[in-house]
């Protein structure tokens, strides 16, 4: 479904810039039709999976981002103790450098009482610490170059990627507005009427199964689907009637218009209520319940009329039927039945 929103979101753009052909006769058999309608939705479809990848890759990169600011920080903890290990080290050696003919004893009596105390207090954590100082100052460095590599390899992939990816998807929206621009071309061609071309194709037909087992008048919505003017049926008798309207287009240039589709239980109620007897089922008993049934105007309400006769010829390659009776009893020229 997704794609299909996505494909008649790419057309309705494409028909703003691309000028209807008057007069022009359709250049493509149905199956080319078909063909170039599954290769705008291939390009579409294409189009929207790489999208969606650049949005994972883009919050990927949010996310390397922020890894790379963590990264940093740890970088900065790093030497900030490298820093503290430095110092009483400096110190020693500062004052052995100083006095270095005493060593640590002529170190330790070189100066005031506080000031041999402050020195002893060095000396006995160098003495103490002095390979854990030395292995832990090893290591944090060699932690350090490691981040610093990683910091670097992060931020380079990521921004590659995301720009290959950028590339991509450029071409990809190319490709796909070229597919486009060839089904809305072939559609104003033959006249056909965006709307339904696209209800035709978004609809599947298996869904009609959803139906199974609901009473008339409470088909769930899942079943159903839309054709145009806000009017719905079961979903294998929407796509058929969507494919026969196409055919009507081409004939006389307008959509089928409808008067009644599918009537959930309240509708069917009211519909009853307000005719005559006689001229609408019982709520409950209505093929219009059912999303089997169809009321048609623009002149093929009337019996034998042009229009009506149309109908009546062509219909029945789509499954939809003018039942014997509503030829007479009662009469119902309008009404119209699908049988599959």
């Amino acid at each position: 479904m997704r794609v299909g929103q996505a494909l008649a979101l790419a057309i309705a753009t494409t028909l703003l810039v691309i000028p209807p052909v008057p007069g022009a006769m359709p250049s493509a058999s149905a199956q080319d039709l078909e063909e170039l309608r599954e290769q705008a939705e291939a390009a579409a479809e294409e189009l929207e999976q790489a999208t969606e990848e650049q949005a994972e890759r883009a919050e990927a990169l949010e996310d390397a981002q922020e890894e790379l600011v963590g990264t940093i920080h740890e970088l900065q903890q790093t030497e900030a103790e490298l820093s503290e290990m430095r110092e009483p080290l400096a110190r020693l050696a500062s004052t052995l450098y100083q006095q270095p003919s005493g060593g640590v004893l002529a170190v330790l009596a070189s100066g005031s009482l506080d000031e041999d105390l402050q020195t002893q207090s060095y000396a006995a954590k160098i003495s103490e610490d002095n390979q854990a100082l030395i292995q832990d100052a090893t290591d944090l460095r060699e932690e350090q170059v490691d981040l610093t590599s990683e910091a670097q390899q992060l931020q380079t992939t990521t921004q590659l990627e995301q720009a290959e990816l950028a590339a991509d998807v450029e071409e990809l929206r190319a490709e796909s507005e070229a597919r486009t621009e060839e089904l809305v071309s072939e559609l104003d061609a033959r006249g056909l009427d965006l709307e339904t071309y696209m209800a035709a194709g978004n609809c599947d037909a298996d869904a009609a199964s959803n139906a199974n087992g609901y009473p008339n008048g409470l088909l769930p919505q899942d079943a159903l689907c839309e054709l145009y003017d806000d009017k719905f049926l079961r979903a294998d008798a929407a796509v058929d009637f969507l494919m026969l309207n196409q055919k009507y287009v081409e004939e006389y240039g307008e959509n089928i218009c409808i008067t009644s589709a599918y009537r959930d239980l309240p509708n069917q109620q009211r519909v009853y209520g307000e005719v005559a007897p006689g001229f609408a089922a019982v709520p409950g008993t209505s093929n219009h319940g059912l999303g089997q049934a169809i009321d048609l105007g623009c002149g093929i309400q009337n019996f034998r009329s042009e229009r009506w006769n149309w109908m009546e010829a062509n219909g029945g390659e789509y499954g939809w039927h003018h039942p014997a009776w509503a030829k007479s009893s009662p009469f119902e020229p309008w009404h119209w039945e699908y049988s599959g």
